[in-house]
This record gives structure tokens, C-alpha cells and sequence, in this order.
């Protein structure tokens, strides 16, 4: 990395905190309620599914002249149901994603001990380790104790995943700020 591009990241890490400490505020948010924070997630996940299955019906039938139409629409009619039923059945929503959350932490862990290791000459990276490493601990305990507490895991496991990604967002934003100019690379 050279000085100018150390520049405009130490510029940019301003944004990178502001998010850090919103996923820090979200985080504690999430485990202060934590059936508060399972339902939220839970509608806004199940909306952002009807959404998106409205859009790729609006799609495919703007693009019907094209191959693969049948294809689109049929998604795009998939995708729709999928968020009524999710919708219209909040509970049932919620152990879905519970299980589904438990697959994408334990995911998201695993990439980000990897990506840790890339990085272990830098400072801070311990901080990427310590996030990856309670994200694959987190998620063994979603898929372990699904499906009976998925009412309240959901939005507590949500919460500290949130906590400790805003925790490393923060340490490796401050220390971008402290790279020397001259550094060649992050």
C-alpha cells in the first residue's frame, strides 16, 4: 500500500468506526431483549425475501423476450411465497433463521480465522482471529441448541456476533490511523 492510498484509508476509518460502534450499539441492544431482537430480525429478513421476490418478477417480466424468462419468473414466484409464509407464520420464521444464522456465523467464523492468518504479520490482527474464533463458538451453539430456544437465541447470538464485529471494525480502523506513510502494504 502506498502513502497515498495509507492516506485515504486513515481518511475513510472514520466510517469504519461510526459502523463499528453502530453494530456495538446494535449488539448490546440485541442482548438487553433479545425476543425483541429474534422477532425484528425475523420480519425484516422475511420482508427483505417478498421484496426481493417481487423485484425478480418485475425483472423477468421486463426481460420475457429473453432466454430463461420461465426460469426468472419462476424464482422470482419462489422467492414471493417464501416471504408470505415466512410472514404469515413469525415462529416458524424464527427457527428457520435460527438454524440458517447458526450455517452463516459458523461461515462467516471460519473465513475470518482464515483471513486473520493472512493478515498476522499486521497489527491487530489477533483482533480478526479472537472474532472468527467466537463466531465458529457461537454458531456450534445455535446448531446444538436449535430448535428449543430459537425465540431468544436468535437476537443474544445476533447481539454478540454484532459486538465483537463493531470491536474489530474499531481496533483495526485505529490501526490504519497509526500506519506510518511510508508502509507498504496492509
Amino acid at each position: 500500500m502506498n502513502s497515498e492510498t495509507v492516506s485515504e484509508a486513515r481518511m475513510n476509518s472514520g466510517w469504519a468506526i461510526a459502523l463499528g460502534i453502530l453494530m456495538i450499539l446494535l449488539g448490546i441492544a440485541a442482548i438487553v431483549e433479545p425476543f425483541i431482537a429474534t422477532i425484528a430480525i425475523t420480519l425484516v429478513l422475511s420482508w427483505m425475501i417478498l421484496i426481493i421476490g417481487i423485484v425478480r418478477i418485475v425483472h423477468a417480466l421486463q426481460s420475457r423476450e429473453k432466454r430463461g424468462f420461465w426460469a426468472r419468473l419462476s424464482i422470482g414466484v419462489l422467492y414471493l411465497i417464501a416471504g408470505i409464509l415466512l410472514i404469515s407464520n413469525i415462529f416458524g420464521a424464527a427457527l428457520s433463521f435460527t438454524l440458517a444464522l447458526g450455517l452463516i456465523i459458523f461461515i462467516e467464523g471460519v473465513f475470518e480465522v482464515v483471513a486473520a492468518f493472512q493478515t498476522r504479520h499486521e497489527p491487530n490482527w489477533g483482533w480478526v482471529l479472537f472474532s472468527g474464533i467466537a463466531a465458529i463458538i457461537l454458531a456450534i451453539l445455535i446448531l446444538e441448541e436449535w430448535p428449543f430456544s430459537a425465540a431468544w437465541l436468535l437476537g443474544v447470538f445476533a447481539g454478540i456476533n454484532f459486538l465483537f464485529t463493531g470491536i474489530w471494525m474499531i481496533m483495526l480502523s485505529l490501526a490504519i490511523r497509526r500506519l506510518p506513510n511510508d508502509r507498504a502494504r496492509i
